[in-house]
């Protein structure tokens, strides 16, 4: 059954993709049964294009993410947030933001600090501008490499991302679809613990957080 499961949720997750935010916080699994919640800032700068034009895209999140060990190596994730979008001509206002994705541990190293991981995500929110509304799906598939020290996980990755908005008969997508993160998990102690991180190339992004490990 859980097979079944596990092979449903990789077709849904791979055929609709996955979301342009951080990968991190946390980097690795929850392990089965686990529970995780983390909150952050997000601040996202993007190159979009619309009609063959290069657009600035930003957007400032506001997100609650949650991961469950569905598997030992396959963890669940959901975010509930706000955000906010501007891209020429649109400046919309702070609204709703929600998103599913998935964690997958491909490999692991003996004593289990070295993990590489495919992690997969798709979020989507809706901005208002002037009564119409500006509806934003990102879709992201990322492999991640995280080093456990101590304390302290440090990881790193390659992403493939898309961005689309559409307002009315209006639509852009993502200028660069390819990209590279890097961040850091940091445990205040074995549940509460701190995230960062950074992404360059398909978008300039930012991510600061706060979790607890259950």
């Amino acid at each position: 059954m859980k097979r079944y499961i596990l092979a449903v949720f990789f077709l849904v997750a791979l055929t609709s993709a996955a979301g342009a935010g951080q990968v991190g916080g946390l980097a690795t699994n929850v392990g089965e049964g686990g529970l995780s919640l983390s909150t952050g800032l997000l601040y996202i700068d993007k190159d979009v294009e619309r009609n063959g034009q290069k657009e600035e895209m930003t957007t400032r999140q506001l997100v609650v993410k949650g991961s469950y060990g569905l598997l030992p190596n396959l963890d669940l994730n959901v975010k509930l947030g706000f955000a906010d979008l501007e891209v020429d001509p649109i400046e919309g206002r702070l609204d709703a933001l929600y998103g599913v994705g998935f964690k997958f541990k491909m490999f692991q190293d003996p004593n289990n600090k070295v993990n590489v991981l495919l992690d997969g995500e798709v979020t989507q929110f809706s901005s208002e501008d002037n009564g119409d509304d500006a509806d934003v799906t990102d879709y992201q598939v990322a492999f991640i490499v995280s080093n456990k020290a101590g304390n302290i996980t440090p990881y790193g990755g390659i992403k493939f991302s898309e961005t689309e908005i559409e307002r009315g008969s209006t639509k852009y997508t993502a200028d660069n679809n390819v990209g590279v993160f890097g961040g850091v998990d940091y445990f205040v102690n074995p549940n509460v613990f701190f995230t960062g991180e950074v992404n360059i190339f398909d978008q300039d992004a930012v991510y600061i957080g706060v979790g607890y490990k259950f």
